[in-house]
């Protein structure tokens, strides 16, 4: 989706994130089975940054004829890729019933996919993963999203500023390294009942 969002809908982005960042920014850490990744998270909860991001899943879930049955997203992460910066291939999550997201009282670091500390997650499994583009084509070197599905690799590299791709969660993907420069970008998965 070239033009998911606006440039001041972007713009909007980017400013909460570089403020959650002075405020408690991470390393990124890899959620599930091993895969390297370097970059600095922060996490996003701005009901309007959500509300943006929700409007661009549910009309890739329609437009794209996989019409998952949706029903909450998780938080917003806000993530800055610098040089060496990259995420090796990886998931963001399956979609049995094996994947469902069980409560507990206490977080995890990392916090394995299939558990959760918000009861609103609970019995849910990631279906659709969206990452928006934060950076300009001209910020930054290499940092391509690439997707691998039925052995066909889909690369996106230099997609514009407010860009988004909208993917099935359980579609390997990865940051290549980044060689100079700076990428932004804000992601959110979607979640519903596990697939029958």
């Amino acid at each position: 989706m070239p033009e998911a969002l606006m440039q001041e809908e972007t713009d909007f982005i980017v400013e909460e994130g570089e403020i959650q960042k002075k405020v408690h920014v991470m390393t990124g850490i890899h959620y599930g089975e091993n895969a390297n990744r370097k970059s600095e998270v922060t996490w996003l909860d701005n009901p309007t940054v959500t509300h943006l991001l929700e409007e661009i899943v549910y009309e890739a879930n329609v437009s794209a004829g996989w019409v998952f049955d949706l029903v909450r997203p998780e938080q917003v992460q806000y993530t800055t890729y610098t040089k060496d910066g990259e995420y090796e291939w990886h998931i963001d999550g399956n979609t049995d019933r094996y994947a469902a997201k069980h409560l507990v009282p206490t977080a995890q670091t990392p916090m394995p996919l299939n558990k959760t500390t918000n009861p609103l997650l609970a019995g849910l499994v990631r279906k659709l993963s969206v990452t928006v583009n934060l950076s300009s084509p001209e910020d930054y070197e290499g940092g391509t999203l690439e997707l691998l599905f039925n052995g066909t690799k889909h690369k996106f590299p230099k997609p514009p500023y407010g860009s988004a791709v909208v993917f099935p969660s359980f579609v390997t993907h990865r940051i290549t390294p980044i060689i100079k420069g700076v990428r932004k970008s804000a992601v959110m998965w979607f979640n519903g009942p596990p697939i029958r």
